[in-house]
């Protein structure tokens, strides 16, 4: 029982490191697309589902949360950071559901005897549209206001509902496309090892 912790406490304490480190570095976690950013820390929060489970990816969305919860106050990521991310029912919650979105999808397919990475697959995709339907949807529930919309990019007659579609398209599809290609070439292995240990421990 000692190394299955072992394992899992590394593994989460290296994600949690990667996922400062993408905040910190520019490029590393945002990618400037207009208003928002194209964000490739959710990659990393999908890892931690898929290959750890529902708890890790809970724990490592939490985390990237909190530092976007912290950032929009300190060193926002984009114009619109600090006026939306103050919110953690913005900033924190998708951050939560997408990880733990990310493992129980991951579970619902393995139990239908998909294979790893086709459920890895779907986990990702499920995953990235969780965190940024929830993000703009609470943005639009909350943020009704010409201000929002403005750092939004709206122009003339546009609609902060109008904005977020188009947010949606340039930052959902990228996203969704990255987290679908790469998340299973670096969850994999982990998956693989995680499950051996577990294997040698259950004998």
């Amino acid at each position: 029982m000692t190394r299955h912790k072992t394992f899992r406490l590394v593994v989460d304490a290296l994600l949690m490191a990667i996922v400062l480190v993408q905040n910190i570095f520019p490029f590393l976690g945002y990618i400037p697309l207009g208003p928002f950013s194209m964000t490739l820390i959710g990659l990393t929060v999908i890892v931690a589902g898929t290959a750890l489970g529902p708890k890790d990816g809970l724990l490592i969305g939490g985390f990237w949360g909190l530092i976007t919860f912290i950032r929009a106050f300190t060193w926002p990521s984009s114009p619109v950071a600090p006026l939306v991310f103050t919110n953690p029912l913005v900033s924190v919650v998708p951050r939560l559901l997408m990880g733990l979105a990310a493992g129980l999808v991951y579970l619902w397919g393995r139990q239908r005897q998909w294979s790893m990475r086709r459920s890895m697959r779907v986990a990702a995709a499920v995953a990235a549209l969780t965190n940024t339907i929830l993000v703009l949807g609470m943005v639009f529930f909350f943020y009704q206001t010409p201000a929002v919309a403005t750092a939004f990019g709206a122009k003339g007659n546009q609609t902060l509902g109008y904005v977020l579609m188009i947010s949606l398209v340039t930052n959902a599809v990228p996203e969704l496309v990255l987290d679908v290609l790469v998340a299973p070439l670096i969850a994999v292995p982990l998956r693989r090892r995680w499950d051996k240990i577990s294997a040698q421990i259950l004998k």
